[in-house]
């Protein structure tokens, strides 16, 4: 049953494609902020991944335009992808022995740790398997609407409480529809108190939840102040290609973990899924687990999904998310396991792919040096962008440069200048303000100095006294690169971006040594987009008909964002994993979460009279 991965250099991705896709992974190697989580044996988990998609392309034949003309897939319904053949089933003779269990979780990140806690605080008899040595996660930022948290901060004066109607309106038009918008409200109305449930759940760990204050604050593009994250009393607050101490899911998992025990949750390491059980079109029955000659029946009366994303396997990758093999890096931890296992095991059983597709990926500027909102150039010195904008966009725009090389250019001034700018609420945004700054805390200067001396030593930041070193020590054009910086000073001098439009405020000239020019790595992180769910987390199948006894959660579930990852509520993958984690567990469990998790309350605000246009009688 065990089948040698092998890289799929021939599934229609370009050498060149493929080199830059994995050219930066020891960034994200170093990354790791938790260890000694190396796959084990993987059987049936990489089943069809033998088999090139450029073969199985041309074992479909050739399909004719006809065909294909009212198929929202277009060229890619004329492939057959090897991923979605169901591999032979398992001999009943190589199953060793059988355990029953009320709930199984298939994977222990973050969504799976949650999820186990709520099925067992639901009296469930659970179990919660990995194929790891251990769990795992990174990051931290988590969204949540209208937590206490939230609200206490909202009473402190720190800001207004955001319109959560508005905020649904501005994902959906970000996805430009093409989403499940009740899953988006049934988030909306229970993230919050999900939220207080887990501060409440580790009260006695140690951790402490707070508010991140770096969201971005300007008029044109504005992120939420709903993101939360855990800390404990070993933090600096630093956080460097994914690792931070002391903080985000690298502490609050295992004290999630540990609350599971506590209710009789076993966590069951090194123990992949191989087969989802299903009896024909009825229920879901359970699954088989292990590896081949050590196998297990595990008998389950519901099976909860939370494995995370595919981006590991190639031929999935290029289905789904073609786009990312832009990206020059990847961080996420860890490499190589997330290949999709139970998505396919899904779409085995009847289960289907969200339908919209491309589905989004979460591509942030997170390896390469800080972008800030500096001035931006690629390597022929030319400006191409307004730069105050989010870290989603600015990855996908430097894509399309030559080479797909960028540069945010500054000066000895600079970096005060943004510092105080996000203090002063002029500034911010993920991967721009620092990625842990709480309310009450100014822009920690001596740690963001650390920071760029970091990126000089990793040579992804460059400094020197005259633009023309600058440009030779990068790779810019020297001539490209100063004819830039003079027009952009041009405009800074007269308080107009007549260019690209961007604020004045944050227009600040580069005009006095040291130079800095620090190359922008857009860096992949999730694939956002998997298997089609209901409002109870049920997977459905091609009819939109829910699989009995068969749920998901985490970034495994699909139809919650389509073409683009939003950034407005930094932390939403993380967010979604603890919202739809605690229902899939409850359900799972034989509960009822849409009674037991209470609704905020949301309240649709009126247009403002201000903004009213009569377009029958002039005003004044």
């Amino acid at each position: 049953m065990k089948k040698e991965r092998t890289m799929n250099a021939a599934s229609g991705v370009s050498r060149r494609q493929f080199l830059i896709g994995a050219g930066l992974a020891g960034l994200g190697a170093a990354g790791a902020g938790l260890a000694g989580c190396a796959p084990s044996g993987q059987a049936g988990a990489a089943a069809g991944k033998g088999t090139d998609t450029a073969s199985a392309a041309s074992a479909g034949g050739a399909a004719d335009s006809a065909s294909l003309a009212n198929n929202p897939l277009g060229a890619n319904a004329a492939v057959e992808w090897t991923f979605m053949t169901p591999p032979a089933d398992i001999p009943a003779d190589q199953i060793t022995g059988t355990e029953d269990v009320d709930v199984l979780v298939v994977g222990c990140g973050f969504a799976g740790a949650i999820a186990s806690v709520a099925a067992a605080q639901a009296g469930a008899k659970t179990l919660c398997i990995e194929k790891c040595t251990t769990y795992s996660g990174r990051g931290g930022h988590i969204t949540a609407y209208g937590s206490k948290i939230v609200k206490q901060y909202v009473e402190e004066g720190w800001f207004k409480e955001a319109d959560y109607a508005h905020i649904v309106r501005r994902l959906t038009e970000w996805a430009t529809g093409r989403v499940k918008e009740p899953l988006l409200w049934q988030f909306a109305k229970k993230s919050g108190a999900c939220m207080d449930w887990l501060v409440d759940l580790v009260a006695d760990s140690g951790l402490q939840p707070t508010l991140w204050a770096g969201y971005y604050k300007g008029p044109d593009y504005t992120e939420e102040p709903i993101t939360h994250f855990f800390y404990d009393d070993t933090t600096d607050f630093v956080y460097l290609d994914g690792v931070s101490k002391g903080l985000g899911m690298a502490v609050l998992i295992p004290a999630v973990i540990e609350q599971g025990e506590k209710l009789g949750v076993e966590y069951r390491y090194e123990t992949p899924c191989a087969r989802l059980l299903r009896d024909g079109d009825g229920p879901v029955t359970g699954a088989i687990v292990g590896d081949e000659g050590s196998y297990q029946q595990i008998n389950a009366k519901s099976v909860i999904v939370a494995t995370g994303d595919y981006l590991d396997d190639d031929e999935m990758r290029t289905r789904y998310q073609p786009f990312t093999w832009h990206a020059d890096s990847r961080l996420y931890i860890p490499f190589g396991i997330s290949t999709g296992d139970l998505h396919k095991q899904a779409m085995w059983i009847g289960g289907a792919m969200q339908p919209s597709e491309p589905h989004c990926a979460t591509i942030h500027l997170e390896s390469g040096a800080q972008s800030y909102n500096f001035l931006h150039v690629n390597k022929n010195g030319e400006r191409f962008m307004n730069e105050d904008v989010n870290t989603q966009s600015k990855s996908c725009v430097k894509s399309y440069q030559p080479e797909g090389k960028a540069f945010t250019i500054y000066d000895a001034n600079s970096l005060e200048s943004f510092a105080q700018s996000c203090n002063d609420g002029i500034s911010g945004g993920i991967s721009s303000d620092q990625q842990y700054r709480r309310f009450g805390v100014p822009f920690d200067m001596d740690v963001e100095l650390k920071l760029r001396q970091a990126k000089i030593d990793q040579g992804l930041l460059f400094q020197a006294d005259t633009l023309d070193e600058l440009a030779e020590k990068a790779g810019i054009d020297a001539a490209g690169l100063k004819a830039t910086v003079a027009r952009y000073n041009e405009l800074a001098a007269k308080g107009n971006d007549d260019d690209f439009g961007k604020r004045p405020e944050i227009l600040w000239p580069i005009d006095t040594p040291p130079y800095f020019a620090g190359q922008l790595v857009s860096t992949l992180l999730a694939a956002s987009g998997g298997l089609r769910q209901d409002t109870a987390c049920h997977i459905l199948d091609e009819e939109n008909n829910p699989i009995e006894g068969l749920y998901v959660c985490g970034a495994a579930g699909g139809e919650y964002f389509s073409n683009d990852y939003p950034t407005i509520c930094p932390g939403t993958n993380h967010g979604r994993c603890l919202t739809f984690g605690r229902i899939a567990g409850i359900n799972a469990a034989g509960g009822d979460a849409e009674k037991e998790i209470a609704d905020l309350d949301i309240t649709s605000a009126m247009m403002p009279e201000a903004n009213r246009v009569n377009t029958v009688t002039a005003s004044a």
